[in-house]
């Protein structure tokens, strides 16, 4: 009887295999995918025996990328390339079985990923005078500073120089909508906006007066409404204007903005309580991010003013501290500072050079974004080029030929730029550049 069962067992597996039928109880043979090499979302037929027919049971990797998996049969798979997995790629299929444990399983040959940068014009003319909103095709503008939200929205800081006075116009521009209009206009004030990922809500700050700075709800249509930050009485806080950039920490949502004078401020979106978590040297920033993965690290990018931090990237781990904050009453707390560590060459007097982090060069350095994906994108202005830094802490230039500044739109071995300063990352991948000198809003495709 036993042998019976046995044999009826067996030849069940069997006839499941021959009905094209998955067999959780019979092991996965991985055979050969094609294409072997593609870019972005490439089709890629993957084949073997016993393969699971429901996506959810299967898990691929373009070596630490996750593939979207499209679906198949037992003996084909079909998924689709991810973004930026990397030069050379394993591709790995890990399968959820019914027991709780996972088969991870590789195949032989490597899958070639080509990647494909490109860069267009969105808006602008080249004027550094005048100014016109409507629509993209007519549009004239000064980009300098820039964010995105996740509705397809850039919000622009527009500098435009005239009668011997700095207009600040807060700009908002939407590619679907076809679309380029003021939000705001102030003399000489508003600098580096950004954007909560999880509200929308867009945060800039006013240069010049101490704690003041603007918010813009997409609940009310993005009317600018003035804020003002709210000082605990007994701790540090800062003294004088001159605050440059914001931004949200996607870890613990508080909005953070560093001073020229040194301050790096923590401000409660909600009550607009702020506080000094940590200290700096004198000089410009014009870029802040946080990287997923490193919950709590601020990134700061530093211009050549900035004294031992000048033409560097710099890190603090806003979370320093905090359990010891929370031990003491709103009165008396005792803020923990936290420490700043230079991540870049420790050369003051720039250049360019790619390569390893630590030793990476950049010019003067203006916004700085880190994408979902981990790759921090630079505007290096005096190198007039698109930097950014990989995941594993390589720099490379994007776009852009180092120290050659011109306007041409194109691939890697055509586009140039001009003094870029701003830089922003939309949700598909996109990168928005802030082209300066060129005074015009440029996109980059990145496949």
């Amino acid at each position: 009887m036993c042998a019976f069962a046995f044999t009826m067992f067996s030849c069940s597996d069997n006839n499941k295999e021959e009905q094209g039928i998955y067999n959780p109880n019979q092991p996965t043979v991985l055979k050969s995918f094609y294409p072997t090499e593609g870019k972005f979302k490439e089709k890629v037929l993957l084949t073997g025996t016993n393969m699971p027919t429901d996506p959810k049971m299967v898990r691929v990797y373009f070596n630490q990328r996750r593939a979207p998996v499209i679906g198949g049969t037992v003996e084909r798979m079909y998924v689709n390339a991810p973004r930026l997995p990397g030069a050379e790629c394993k591709i790995s299929v890990v399968i959820e079985r019914p027991n709780g444990k996972t088969d991870s399983l590789t195949y032989n040959s490597i899958f070639n990923y080509e990647e494909s940068i490109t860069v267009t014009t969105v808006a602008g003319n080249g004027s550094q005078t005048s100014f016109q909103e409507g629509a993209l095709s007519n549009a004239i503008l000064q980009p300098r500073y820039i964010c995105c939200d996740n509705e397809g929205n850039v919000f622009i800081s527009n500098w435009r120089h005239d009668d011997n006075r700095d207009f600040c116009y807060l700009c908002r521009l939407n590619e679907e909508e076809n679309i380029f209009m003021r939000l705001s206009s102030r003399q000489g004030e508003t600098n580096i906006p950004c954007c909560d990922p999880m509200t929308g809500i867009m945060s800039v700050a006013i240069e010049r007066t101490l704690g003041a700075f603007i918010t813009a709800d997409p609940r009310e249509y993005w009317a600018p409404r003035d804020r003002e930050m709210k000082f605990t009485n007994g701790l540090p806080h800062a003294s004088q204007g001159w605050k440059h950039c914001m931004v949200v920490n996607p870890t613990d949502g508080y909005l953070y903005v560093r001073w020229y004078h040194g301050p790096i401020v923590r401000i409660d979106q909600e009550t607009y309580e702020a506080y000094i978590i940590a200290t700096s040297e004198q000089g410009d920033s014009y870029g802040l991010t946080f990287r997923p993965g490193e919950p709590n690290i601020l990134y700061i990018s530093f211009w050549g003013n900035a004294g031992i931090y000048s033409r560097s990237l710099v890190t603090v781990d806003v979370g320093a501290g905090r359990h010891l904050e929370a031990q003491y009453p709103d009165s008396a707390r005792k803020v923990v500072q936290a420490t700043m560590k230079r991540v870049s060459s420790p050369s003051t007097g720039g250049g360019h050079r790619d390569g390893d982090l630590e030793t990476a060069q950049f010019g003067q350095i203006g916004q700085i974004y880190c994408d979902q994906d981990g790759f921090i994108y630079i505007a290096d202005y005096d190198n007039h080029c698109i930097r950014r830094v990989t995941p594993e802490n390589q720099v490379e230039t994007v776009l852009g030929v180092p120290g050659v500044r011109g306007w041409k739109d194109g691939t890697k071995s055509e586009a140039l730029f001009y003094n870029p300063r701003g830089i922003a990352i939309a949700p598909d991948g996109s990168v928005y550049v802030a082209d300066a000198g060129n005074s015009r809003l440029r996109k980059l495709s990145v496949n």
